[in-house]
C-alpha cells in the first residue's frame, strides 16, 4: 500500500510486494509527477520497500522505519524474553504469571485501573519483568519525544537505549538488538 501521509490518503494498493513492483509503481508515480517532491519515504523492514525506494528515488530521499514495526519487533522480542525469565521459576510463580502477557505489552494509558494495580504488584514480585517493561516504555518514549529534533540526536538515544538493554543480559533481546543496531540510521530518521 502507498500512502501519502502528509494528505493522509492512499495512493496505490499493490498486487503485491515484490521490490520489481513496487520499483515500477514508484518509477511511473515519479515521472508522472506525483512524487516529484518526496522527501522522506516512511516503510518496515522489508529489504525490497528500501531497496525500491532508494532506486526510484534517488539517494537524496531519507528512509525512515516506522516505529509501528520497531515496537512489534520488540514486543515479539519481549515475549519470548518473558518467556525465558519465566522458565526457571517455580511452578507456583509461573503459574502467576500465566495469562500476563497482555498486561507487559499494552500501552499503560490503554489499561483498567485493576490492570494496572495488577501489573504493578508483577513488577513488584518480578523485578525482571519490571526491567522488560521499562525499557519498553522507554523505546516508547523515544519515538514520542519532541525534543529529540534530529535524526544524529534520535541516533544517540537509540544507542544509548540499546546500550542499557544490552546490559540486562536477556538472550532472548539479543536478535531485537542486533536489528535496532543494523537499522539504526534509518530508525533514527
Amino acid at each position: 500500500m502507498i500512502v501519502d501521509q502528509d494528505n493522509q490518503r492512499v495512493l496505490e494498493v499493490l498486487e503485491n510486494r515484490e521490490k520489481a513492483t513496487v520499483l515500477a509503481y514508484l518509477q511511473q508515480a515519479k515521472q508522472e509527477g506525483l512524487l516529484a517532491h518526496v522527501e522522506e519515504v516512511t516503510t518496515d523492514r522489508w529489504d525490497a520497500y528500501v531497496a525500491a525506494a532508494r532506486e526510484a528515488l534517488g539517494g537524496q530521499v531519507a528512509i525512515t522505519i516506522d516505529r509501528f514495526h520497531v515496537m512489534k519487533n520488540l514486543q515479539e522480542c519481549l515475549t519470548t524474553a518473558r518467556r525465558e525469565l519465566q522458565r526457571p521459576l517455580p511452578a507456583a510463580e509461573r503459574a502467576q504469571l500465566k495469562g500476563s502477557r497482555w498486561l507487559g505489552l499494552t500501552n499503560p494509558e490503554n489499561l483498567t485501573t485493576a490492570q494496572r494495580q495488577e501489573l504493578q504488584g508483577l513488577k513488584q514480585q518480578f523485578p525482571q519483568r519490571k526491567q522488560l517493561a521499562e525499557q519498553r516504555e522507554a523505546l516508547r518514549a523515544l519515538f514520542t519525544n519532541r525534543k529529540i529534533q534530529s535524526p544524529a540526536e534520535g541516533r544517540r538515544h537509540l544507542q544509548a537505549w540499546l546500550e542499557q538493554v544490552q546490559a540486562l543480559g536477556v538472550t532472548s533481546l539479543k536478535k531485537f538488538c542486533t536489528t535496532l543496531h543494523n537499522w539504526l540510521d534509518k530508525i533514527a530518521n
